[in-house]
């Protein structure tokens, strides 16, 4: 008897041990994709994150500056570059939005100071590879954005204000 015991009690153990091993199987599949599916979302979720950063930076200055013959289109050393008008008080003073070295930047000086100006000036807010401006229309601003993941995106602004 004692033989038979022994084996019935050695094929409850390896029974129990294989189920054992096959839900342990299953638990480190599911985690292996999970993990798969995560990279994936988050890989996703950062490309274009500079480019669509960039390009909503200036949408919302282009919109905080919508006033009637404040937003133009100028260059800095051949490179396109969005100017933004404001007075405070008496003085007026210029947003100037661009593209140099790799990185969107932008400088904020009194008007009559330009005389000078060169390419670097300003802060450096965003690494991108590309930013060009355009007016296709009066009320209409293009602007296109380049990232260092190769993500072109062009977006158009209106300007709602009556030149």
């Amino acid at each position: 008897m004692t033989i038979k015991n022994t084996n019935k009690h050695m094929i409850d153990i390896l029974f129990t041990l294989s189920l054992f091993c096959v839900f342990a199987a299953s638990a480190m599949i599911v985690v292996y994709i999970g993990a798969g599916v995560y990279r994936t979302t988050v890989d996703n979720m950062n490309m274009g994150f500079e480019s669509g950063t960039a390009l909503n930076f200036v949408s919302t200055k282009i919109r905080q500056h919508d006033e009637s013959g404040s937003i133009r289109i100028d260059s800095i050393d051949g490179r396109s570059a969005l100017v933004l008008e404001q007075s405070i008080g008496e003085t007026v003073f210029e947003t100037w939005i661009y593209h140099y070295d790799g990185a969107l930047r932008e400088l904020f000086i009194s008007r009559g100071n330009t005389a000078g100006l060169r390419a670097g000036a300003g802060d450096e807010l965003i690494r991108i590879c590309s930013l060009e401006f355009s007016m296709p229309h009066e009320r209409l601003v293009s602007v296109a954005v380049r990232s260092g993941d190769d993500i072109y995106i062009r977006k158009l602004v209106s300007i709602r204000s009556v030149t």
